[in-house]
């Protein structure tokens, strides 16, 4: 009996170290994307993890509804600058339209994220900026800027890093979108 006993133990413990190994090596699906904008808590998009990553603090939700701002260091070394995101109530193409219609705004569309269609928005002067526009569906896009948090520190980003660094983050704020609808 103990000769039978140990092997049933041996093949039990073999079993749970199969699975447990099994399990440890696939990665873990991603969260399910929301359904629409209204699920969103613009202040609450990023994980404590993304914000420590990114070097984001002091979020502040902004005074027109379904924004946040963040100040960090991340996309330009030892400068402080500002990250927003607005979620629109109003298709990526109506947006691209209204910025285009202002003066001195370069809008281009940009190789999708995803299968997601984005436009850059530049502003040229002397407010350093940089703009994504990422289209979800027919009512609703999310508009992501980086901008120099002015007056705070002594080197200046340039527009092209501004750009390099949404760039960077483009495909992560892109899996946490509701998924494109036509």
């Amino acid at each position: 009996m103990r000769g039978r006993d140990l092997l049933v133990a041996c093949v039990v413990l073999l079993s749970a170290c199969g699975a447990l190994t099994a399990c440890s090596s696939e990665p873990a699906p991603p969260p399910p994307r929301p359904s629409g904008i209204a699920e969103i808590k613009p202040c609450e998009f990023f994980s404590e993890d993304e914000l420590h990553e990114y070097r984001l603090h002091d979020a502040a939700p902004l005074t027109t509804p379904g924004g946040c701002m963040w100040e960090g260091t991340k996309f330009f070394e030892d400068a402080s600058t500002v990250l927003v995101l607005t979620l629109q109530k109003h298709s990526a193409e109506q947006g691209v339209e209204a910025l285009g219609s202002r003066s001195g705004e370069r809008i281009s569309e940009r190789s999708a994220v995803n299968g997601r269609r984005v436009w850059r928005n530049t502003t040229p002067g002397t407010d350093v900026t940089c703009g994504l526009i990422l289209a979800i569906d027919g009512s609703s896009s999310a508009e992501l800027r980086l901008s120099e948090f002015l007056g705070v520190s002594d080197v200046e980003p340039t527009q092209q890093d501004l750009c390099k660094g949404l760039d960077e983050l483009a495909p992560r704020v892109e899996e946490k979108l509701p998924a494109v609808r036509t």
